[in-house]
């Protein structure tokens, strides 16, 4: 490759390391103010709470908030954002898929909204699959219909997490008042709780951040480095 060319890399490893080291300890933006996920939330018949301890194995503390459903509804977009993930994997616990959307708002906040049909036989499944509305890529407002969440037998639920730095927070503490009303109605009718306390965690402890920083300073070293040899050239 020509020095010329060289240079150019180098110079752009110099910008994507610099920037990425410098927005990971820029100051965060704002939450989003959270809309309640589910359009008819008369259909949800009772929650289980964000940080219930114990949550399927000894220590693990439960990440999300279950909206447990008594029939099909729409899951909504509680905030505006990318879709910047959709995936199907297989719950270790109960052998049912979970169908997973990602709404990206900034490089600090994200939505994760897991459908948990609790269907165990593909033909039920793929109807879920074909339920999901949105793709990778796509730009969503607040109210942009992301899928329809089918029913069953088998604890049907949307499991509904929010996301600081890729560590999870309570949805609920970051919900606009309207949304706060509707879980608090919820959890008085079926007695339910919304949230166990937790304490808020610092971004230094998230491995999105430790990766922004580190690997945007590996970037710069490496620039740095590369443009120097050049220069001697």
């Amino acid at each position: 490759m020509k020095v010329r060319h060289l240079r150019v890399l180098f110079i752009v490893l110099l910008l994507v390391g610099t920037g990425l080291a410098t927005a990971s300890i820029l100051p965060d933006t704002p939450p989003p103010q959270l809309e309640f996920p589910i359009a008819e939330s008369d259909l949800v018949e009772r929650l289980s709470a964000y940080h219930t301890p114990d949550w399927g194995e000894p220590g693990v503390y439960h990440n999300g908030i279950d909206l447990v459903i008594s029939t099909d509804v729409t899951v909504i977009a509680p905030c505006s954002g990318k879709i910047t993930a959709i995936s199907e994997t297989v719950n270790p616990y109960a052998g049912n898929v979970l169908f997973s959307i990602g709404i990206t708002v900034d490089f600090v906040w994200a939505v994760k909204l897991v459908l948990e049909p609790g269907f165990h036989d593909d033909t039920n499944n793929s109807a879920q699959h074909d339920a999901i509305r949105v793709s990778i890529g796509e730009s969503v407002t607040t109210g942009t219909e992301l899928a329809r969440l089918l029913h069953s037998e088998n604890y049907p639920h949307l499991h509904y997490m929010l996301l600081y730095h890729g560590m999870d927070v309570s949805a609920y503490d970051f919900s606009s008042p309207t949304a706060k009303a509707i879980f608090e109605d919820i959890a008085a009718r079926s007695n339910s709780t919304i949230e166990y306390p937790y304490e808020f965690p610092s971004k230094t402890d998230s491995l999105n951040f430790r990766l922004m920083l580190g690997g945007g300073l590996l970037l710069v070293a490496i620039a740095l480095v590369g443009l120097r040899r050049t220069a001697k050239r």
